[in-house]
């Protein structure tokens, strides 16, 4: 596991972001400097959605995002505060980084 992912996943489980509101949720995570360090790829985010929900689902989920390019979790968080699939995407990664 990669050492931002790794430092990503203790935060988020430091600062319970699974048991919080998914607006709360975007507002911890737009000011985590872990996940401004987290860089989010198209295939890590179809990976982290094919881990937290079903096949289809996740492949619904990830063609409706139309997530093309890499940025930050902090900037898909930030995003995410004016679309809901989005949001979507972001409540999935958090359950995806939360298990284990």
């Amino acid at each position: 596991m990669n050492r931002s992912l790794r430092k990503l996943r203790e935060a988020v489980r430091a600062a319970r972001l699974a048991d919080m509101p998914a607006s709360k949720v975007l507002k911890a995570l737009a000011d985590m400097p872990e996940a401004r360090a987290f860089r989010l790829t198209p295939d890590v985010l179809r990976r982290m959605l094919l881990e937290s929900l079903p096949e289809q689902y996740a492949t619904f989920l990830f063609d409706q995002a139309g997530y093309r390019v890499e940025m930050s979790l902090a900037d898909l968080a930030y995003f995410a505060k004016h679309d809901e699939i989005l949001v979507e995407l972001v409540v999935s990664i958090i359950l995806c980084l939360d298990k284990e």
